[in-house]
Parts: C-alpha cells; structure tokens; sequence
C-alpha cells in the first residue's frame, strides 16, 4: 500500500472541509442580519359577517355586517393581538381573534383564531354560547389568505343563532 496515497486520501477532506466552513459562516451572518432589520411588514384586510338572530315570535334577524381593517404594522419580537365584532338583532355579538407574528424572511402567521358568538338579552351580554376555531394562515409578503368559520349557538341547543364569518388577510 502506498503511504502517499493514504495521506492525500485523508488530506484531501480535511482541508475540504476547513475551507468551506469559513466561507458558509462569512456568507451566512450577514445574510441573517438583513432579513432582522427588514422584518416588518403592514398586514390589511377585511371581514365580513352574516349573522342570524333566531326569534321565536316573528321573523330572524339577519344582519349583513362589513369592516375594513385598520393597517397593522407587525416587527420581529412582537405580536398583534387583533379583535373585532359585529353585532346583530340586538342580542348577539360576534367576535374575531387572532394573533400576528413576523419571521426574519417577513411571513406573517396568523394564529390563535377564533370566532365567538355571545347570545343574551342585548348585544353586550357576556353569555358566551358558540365558539369555532380556525386554521392557521402563512402569508408570504405579498400574499393574501382567507378564512371562512360557522359559528353557532352550541351551549343552548340553538342552531339558528349563528354567524358565517368571512377574514381575508394580505401582507
């Protein structure tokens, strides 16, 4: 066995390796610390409600409600905590949650949704009677999700209390 063969064989990855090494550890620092400082992103959107207030002596009250969503501006190291309602017939509210968070790339995760349906003698009640949750969303920057959730009133045996709840999101 030649003993130069073995050494060049053995050689040949260690200083393979101690050059590559370097030269991903330069490439990748720089890298990280531009996308942190640009990882801020405005999320808009909508939501829309169709609520249904049932009654038991006339007609349901059906409530078509709409709201634009203020811009939110979403930083690295911080989360939004978002919440909205509409009220219908004068004894329901429905409400939308959801937290925003940022990625050094600028994806915008939308989670912890919820919608819930509080049912009582006003709009104002806190008699919490549905709740629905609702599937993370990824929004790469540009990009916009929507979710669609059924809630109804589940605690009181209820189905015609409820609201479909439609939340579009664009980063």
């Amino acid at each position: 066995m030649n003993v130069k063969g073995v050494r060049k064989t053995l050689e040949w990855p260690v200083l393979w390796r101690a050059l590559v090494i370097p030269a991903a550890a330069a490439i990748a620092v720089p890298a990280l610390a531009t996308n942190a400082q640009a990882a801020q992103r405005t999320v808009t959107g909508n939501i829309s409600w169709r609520i249904m207030d049932y009654e038991n002596f006339g007609p349901n009250t059906i409530c078509n409600r709409g709201l634009t969503l203020n811009p939110s501006t979403v930083t690295s190291g911080t989360d939004k905590r978002i919440r909205a309602w509409a009220k219908c017939g004068g004894e329901i509210r429905v409400e939308v949650h959801y937290r925003l968070s940022i990625d050094p790339n600028g994806v915008i995760r939308v989670t912890e949704g919820k919608v819930e349906l509080y049912e009582g003698t006003s709009e104002d009640t806190t008699d919490l009677d549905g709740t629905s949750a609702f599937a993370n969303m990824i929004l790469f920057p540009g990009a916009s999700g929507t979710r669609s959730i059924h809630v109804q009133n589940w605690a009181e045996g209820q189905p015609d209390d409820k609201a479909d709840v439609t939340l579009t999101l664009r980063n």
